[in-house]
């Protein structure tokens, strides 16, 4: 049996450091071992993490647990606040069941708050673990597949719009562009940073197609082909308004005969089984592409000033043992469709802070939450948060 002894040390690590523990216990967790470390590709791809922070947890000073955090921005019901990506979490088996990975979480959250990230998302490899750190479920990314020729009748519509297909080497800064622009309008996308992002254009594995209108982009979509008669992989679907939206479609279509499917990743607010006759739609979350579902936490209460809001005040007591600056009273209050938070107030009602979080990314309904042990929120207090915090649905976008 395992028991809790020895000395912990938790630190930041870089470097070649960091390639000898931290990456190295996160390839143990989550890839085939035993086997040889690619180390130079590691290193060719430290530029890329100039914005992220290594946690590395010793135990009497042998690695045994890690955690990375990368610098990000997210929409949070219309305001971009800096967001934590969490992300490689792991342990070695001695490790385990340690509570060591709490700790890492602890000094991560005092890291967010230092730095002035005011919420944090991750993908969880069990929600349950991740619910006891504060998170609450997001959700789930979900998959369109169709055949492109049951678009053919698209492609022969007159259409007003065109379409252009470029590497996203060439692409790159339009992208990029585009989806800043997209992110101001979405509740829930995240960005990473530019430093981050850039991979993505050095490693030029994708296409990229963007639907153009009287001189702006309306629609932009990332694919790959994987091969003759297989398949056309879209892994984004952005569009700004519906000639973007058939544009992109037209795009598929013309794929007819160069491949026999299409796989689509699709936001979550949206219907395809609506946007044309006879597609024959297939929708499913669990296909062989989706990552898990997506979770989330607010990391600094008072940072929630200025996202967007219903009508009304409420006033609560906010329980968070991981990030003691949360516990205590707060009043929330809607004023011209914006969040004011202020601490303090008079009769609360108890709520944790997965509860707070559920109702700020997604709207939750607080009936649940006794269900959830969320808190016990009487019917009046339910009404005054449906009515502060109406239903959202996020999309992360960015997969880290």
């Amino acid at each position: 049996m395992i028991t809790p002894t020895g000395t912990i040390e938790i630190r930041e690590v870089d470097g070649e450091e960091y390639l000898a523990t931290g990456r190295a216990i996160s390839e143990y967790a989550f890839g085939k071992s035993p086997v040889e470390p690619d180390l130079e590709t590691a290193r060719k791809h430290r530029p890329y993490q100039a914005k992220a922070q290594n946690l590395v947890a010793f135990v009497d000073g042998d690695a045994q647990a890690t955690l990375t955090s990368h610098e990000m921005t997210q929409n949070v019901r219309g305001a971009i606040l800096p967001m934590g990506g969490v992300a490689s979490v792991a342990s070695m088996p001695a490790g385990r069941r340690r509570g060591i990975v709490r700790q890492l979480f602890e000094r991560t959250f005092e890291a967010h708050r230092k730095q002035g990230l005011a919420v944090s998302t991750l993908y969880p490899f069990r929600d349950s673990f991740y619910e006891r750190l504060g998170y609450t479920n997001l959700p789930m990314t979900r998959f369109l597949t169709v055949k492109p020729e049951a678009l053919a009748p698209l492609v022969r519509m007159d259409k007003p719009g065109s379409c252009e297909q470029v590497t996203i080497a060439e692409g790159f800064d339009e992208w990029r562009s585009y989806l800043e622009r997209y992110q101001a309008g979405h509740h829930g996308f995240a960005l990473k940073h530019i430093t981050n992002a850039r991979r993505l254009k050095d490693e030029n594995k994708w296409w990229v197609a963007f639907a153009r209108h009287e001189g702006d982009i309306v629609g932009a979509m990332t694919f790959q082909i994987t091969g003759y008669g297989e398949r056309l992989v879209a892994s984004t679907f952005y569009t700004t308004n519906s000639i973007g939206r058939y544009q992109l479609l037209d795009w598929i279509g013309r794929h007819t005969d160069q491949v026999k499917e299409a796989v689509v990743e699709l936001q979550p607010d949206a219907y395809p089984e609506q946007w044309f006759r006879d597609l024959g739609a297939v929708v499913r979350s669990d296909h062989e592409f989706a990552w898990p579902g997506p979770m989330a936490r607010v990391v600094d209460v008072s940072k929630l000033t200025g996202i967007g809001a219903g009508e009304g005040e409420v006033t609560l007591d906010v329980h968070d043992p991981l990030c003691p600056w949360n516990e205590g009273r707060f009043t929330f209050r809607a004023e011209e469709g914006k969040l004011v938070v202020e601490p303090g107030g008079g009769d609360a009602t108890h709520i944790t802070i997965q509860g707070l979080s559920a109702l700020v990314f997604t709207g939750h309904d607080p009936a649940d939450f006794p269900f959830r042990e969320w808190g016990e929120p009487d019917t009046a207090t339910q009404e005054a948060l449906r009515r502060l915090f109406p239903p959202v649905i996020p999309n992360i976008h960015e997969k880290f």
